[in-house]
Order: structure tokens, then sequence, then C-alpha cells
């Protein structure tokens, strides 16, 4: 009897065996890995992000939030030079910069009660707070009450966000000069 011997044929016979032995080993709940414990969007803490208000599947309030870094000085100018925002040289026309190489928006949902604050139009070294329902108004540009400074609507808000638990539970708005 002659044997055929077709080249690669002994390294296929190999693969499904070894495809095989890996399946019947991930079958058997007593090899199983259980499901890994979900990441949050965010780590607990305070960072600097520009923000977009949204709404999830459900209809409640979800906010976009883009981590930045604000720089000032030097390290504003270096950034920008870098980013190729300025030319060597060149100066940045306000002292600060908002650096965000990544440009990644993680959607986190509110505390029930968070703290929102927002600078006041009228005078610029004051906070005024705010609800839910009118940051909605601002975003919408369906605003009516007193002047708020720096708000455009549908344009990202740099603020000051606070996470706890994977929700937001804080948001200051960041004065840019």
């Amino acid at each position: 009897m002659t044997s055929i011997h077709r080249p690669g044929s002994t390294s296929l016979v190999l693969s499904v065996a070894l495809a095989l032995a890996l399946l019947a080993v991930a079958c058997d709940p007593a090899t199983s890995v259980s499901d890994p414990e979900p990441v949050p969007a965010l780590p607990d803490g305070e960072m600097f992000a520009m923000v977009m208000v949204g709404s999830d599947e459900t209809g409640a309030t979800t906010l976009g939030v883009d981590v930045a870094e604000i720089l000032s000085g030097e390290k504003a100018r270096a950034a920008a030079v870098e980013d190729g925002v300025i030319s060597e040289g060149d100066d940045l026309p306000n002292d600060f910069y908002i650096e965000n190489d990544e440009h990644v928006l993680e959607l986190l949902h509110l505390s029930d009660d968070p703290s929102i604050l927002v600078i006041s139009g009228n005078d610029p070294s004051q906070l005024i707070e705010i609800d839910v329902d009118m940051l909605w108004q601002l975003w919408n540009g369906d605003y009516n009450g007193p002047p708020i400074y720096g708000i455009v609507p549908s344009v990202p808000i740099p603020m000051d966000v606070t996470v706890a638990n994977g929700v937001i539970t804080s948001l200051e708005m960041v004065y840019p000069p």
C-alpha cells in the first residue's frame, strides 16, 4: 500500500486536534472563566473635561465626558506648538490651552442630586447653581434666565467633573479666558 503525504496535512491534523481539546476544556464547567467585573467608564475623582449633554435609551440624562487637560504658562505654549496650533516663538493669546490628544467620549449618568455650577454672565467671579433641567435648557438654547457666561448651545462645556461610584456627582464650569 502506498502512503500519500500532502504537505501541511500533519500540521492541519494537529491544529484540529488542538482546537478540539481547547474546546472541550472551555466547555467544562469546572474550568470555565467567570465574567470579568465591569470596568467603570472613568475612575472616581475630579477631572477636567469637555462635557456634552444627552440622554440614553431610557430618556435618562447622560453626559458625554471627554477628559482633557487645561494648561497655562509655558506648558500651554509648548503643547500648542507641539499640536501645531501656534508656531515656535509665538505666544497663546490667553495663556491657556486645552490639551486633548485622545478625544474619547465616556458616557456617564448623573447622581440623583448632582451639584451643577455655571459661571454668571453678570459677574464671572460668581458661580450659579442650576438643576438638570436648566442644564438641558442651556444645552438646547432654550434658557431664558439670568445670563450665563460662555455656554453656547450644543457646544462642549469646559467643566471640572467629579465622579463617584461610576456616576457624576458634581459639575463646575471652568472659566476659559
